[in-house]
């Protein structure tokens, strides 16, 4: 493994810590926002950070699918993250969550989309894979 592909390694386990730290803390919210806390909801964030998690570590393994998969949706979490911003009427305290959010997954986007160092890491799984 040279040094782009650890550099890849390294920012790609970093990053997925950061959208598993955003999940967690959306999961929070969400549940948190209720005085009696429902089993419905508790089952369907549980399931959803689960799938995060999956999809997190099929690109660690460099899976293509996966990678444009996660594209998507972080440009989603992105484009909702910014009307959130702009239409919540809450002191801007209060939308720290949403920056963040977006932030990070900016940086996914363009991380899993143009990083040369994630393609290395990529590529490297793949081949140690196909041996």
């Amino acid at each position: 493994m040279d040094f782009l592909e650890k550099l890849g390694k390294k920012r790609t386990i970093l990053i997925s810590i950061s959208i598993l730290i955003i999940s967690l803390h959306s999961i929070y919210f969400y549940i948190s926002t209720t005085p009696e806390i429902e089993t419905k909801k508790i089952t369907q964030q549980v399931i959803r950070f689960f799938l995060t998690v999956v999809l997190l570590l099929f690109i660690y393994k460099g899976k293509n699918w996966a990678r444009i998969a996660a594209l998507i949706l972080f440009s989603i979490g992105v484009l909702s993250g910014l009307i959130g911003i702009f239409t919540i009427n809450q002191d801007i305290l209060l939308k720290t969550p949403l920056f963040v959010m977006v932030f990070i997954y900016s940086f996914a986007i363009h991380f899993f989309g143009f990083s040369e160092s994630f393609k290395a890491f990529a590529w490297y799984q793949n081949e140690k894979e196909n041996y």
